[in-house]
């Protein structure tokens, strides 16, 4: 696979100061962060299984702990992605963090567009071999 460079892994997310962060506080405006990443969760408040008002109730500010409390699985940890906008100044390490994982994300996004082709392939191949047979009766 070809390399990602840094520059389109980060596709726009830059550092944000805590005071910007305050900025998005409200619920038509839903900024967290967590582990040193800003995320714009605005869009997701209404998907959120526990209610968008208890994300909107940490809105603007460091939701880490809050975040950490509910044990919240592999799966929605990877969803959040998509909503990350940048990092917090003062974590730039989270920046080659986030990075590379954009990388991993990328390369496992090829690779299954690969595979979904090979299976779409294998069902148009089984449903012309089943309406061949039922055509030779």
């Amino acid at each position: 696979l070809a390399q990602v460079s840094s520059e389109l892994c980060t596709m726009g997310r830059r550092a944000i100061s805590v005071e910007e962060l305050k900025e998005h506080s409200t619920g038509k405006d839903c900024w967290i962060a967590v582990h040193g990443l800003v995320y714009d969760v605005t869009e997701f408040l209404s998907r959120h299984p526990g209610g968008g008002e208890v994300i909107v109730e940490l809105a603007g500010q460091d939701s880490t702990e809050a975040f950490e409390d509910i044990a919240h699985s592999d799966a929605s940890r990877e969803e959040a992605d998509e909503f990350i906008v940048g990092w917090l100044e003062g974590h730039e390490d989270m920046k080659e963090a986030m990075t590379k994982r954009i990388a991993e994300v990328s390369a496992s996004e090829g690779g299954s567009g690969q595979t979904r082709a090979v299976l779409l392939a294998a069902g148009v191949f089984a449903a012309a071999a089943v309406a061949f047979f039922f055509a030779r009766r």
